[in-house]
């Protein structure tokens, strides 16, 4: 008698942890993981952050050096529109260019870049900043 008691009791918590593992999370989490993936590809700006720097290079030329940052979870971009202000020492504006990025940046990554210019006479500094981003 006892051995029943006892194989009642383990087929208990057999279905027990079965009902712990429904299907229910798993739907919810897959749920969160689409809501997440609209809003990165919806908003790809919100996710990319930008550094740059500039100098001159031996033959003249103005470069632009930095990384793009992709702090999305699911998302990879690519194509990633630049603007880039050149100011000179007093901070006025001496130019502005735009140019495009075409790696592709993984989710939760860096990718780094370099443009080169024409010389920018009088820049002593850059701002660079992302205008638009297409999703891989």
């Amino acid at each position: 008698m006892k051995s029943l008691y006892g194989l009642t009791l383990i087929c208990l918590i057999f279905s027990a942890c079965d009902s712990a593992n429904s299907s229910h999370p798993s739907v919810q989490y897959e749920e969160k993981k689409k809501s997440l993936r609209e809003s990165e590809t919806d908003n790809p700006l919100k996710f990319l952050k930008v550094k740059g720097s500039l100098r001159s290079n031996i033959i003249g030329q103005t470069v632009v050096e930095g990384e793009i940052i992709n702090n999305a979870t699911l998302v990879s971009y690519k194509n990633m529109k630049l603007q880039i202000i050149f100011k000179d020492a007093d901070g006025s504006v001496v130019e502005k260019d735009s140019k495009v990025i075409d790696d592709v940046v993984k989710p939760n990554s860096t990718d780094n870049f370099k443009v080169k210019l024409s010389h920018v006479k009088g820049a002593s500094t850059v701002l660079v900043d992302i205008t638009g981003a297409e999703v891989d």
